[in-house]
């Protein structure tokens, strides 16, 4: 297996640190997992294909630490399970000159992913692009200590607010394009993690973000063999 593949995988649902224990799953072919932040503000799901793997369902609890391992690894790592009467109990990962033995977690001790239910209608479409990923990441940056964004219905379309408040801040606006747009308040969420998201999936230049008046956003990544969904809870100012 390709180690950039397997590093990608685990950016996808870690998100800079932010979700670490998860359970991974594998048809063979397919490697999915589900994923929900400590905080429950984002929920995820993420899928790689056209893969030749053993078949398994496992408890990944320290994704930082097995990500640090894989890095010592050559590009072209073997990806093989130990195991004990039947059971997986570790990752064997090794290429031509070192090997790596990550031990796996009981599937009881990683955050139950709740199912989406009755999810409500999404209202409110924007376009996302390079250039509003590239520029939603510098103004993040920009205020590393903001931790929320607003989206805005404005002149017939959204705009984001990274800093949004009722009351003078520092803010840093930037103006999307979109489609259909059905929202009369500001919606806010996290930023730090749309921010993360963002940057795990900058290779894929076009994206739609779903948004509910409800409280809910939904965005769906599509690049190479990666599917990834992620479904964000709206915040309190």
């Amino acid at each position: 297996m390709n180690k950039i593949t397997l590093d990608t995988f685990i950016q996808k649902y870690n998100l800079g640190g932010s979700i670490n224990s998860v359970k991974w799953e594998s048809t063979g072919d397919t490697l999915s997992t589900r994923f929900i932040s400590p905080d429950k503000s984002l929920l995820g799901e993420l899928t790689l294909s056209k893969q030749t793997l053993p078949e398994f369902e496992v408890g990944v609890y320290d994704t930082p630490l097995l990500s640090k391992m894989i890095g010592t690894l050559a590009d072209k790592v073997d990806f093989s399970l130990t195991e004990v009467d039947n059971m997986p109990v570790a990752f064997k990962l090794s290429d031509s000159i070192m090997k790596a033995d990550y031990v796996l977690a009981a599937i009881g001790v990683i955050p139950d992913v709740p199912a989406l239910k009755n999810t409500p209608e999404f209202n409110t479409i924007v376009n996302i692009d390079s250039q509003f990923i590239n520029s939603f990441i510098r103004g993040k940056g920009a205020l590393g200590d903001v931790d929320t964004f607003a989206i805005n219905p404005v002149d017939g379309g959204v705009e984001f607010v990274i800093g949004y408040s009722d009351i003078n801040s520092n803010r840093i606006t930037i103006k999307a394009q979109s489609g259909a747009v059905n929202m009369t308040d500001s919606i806010v969420f996290n930023a730090n993690l749309f921010k993360e998201l963002l940057s795990v999936n900058k290779e894929c230049s076009k994206a739609t973000l779903q948004i509910s008046d409800k409280g809910l956003a939904h965005i769906e990544f599509n690049v190479d063999d990666f599917n990834v969904k992620y479904w964000l809870v709206s915040q309190q100012v």
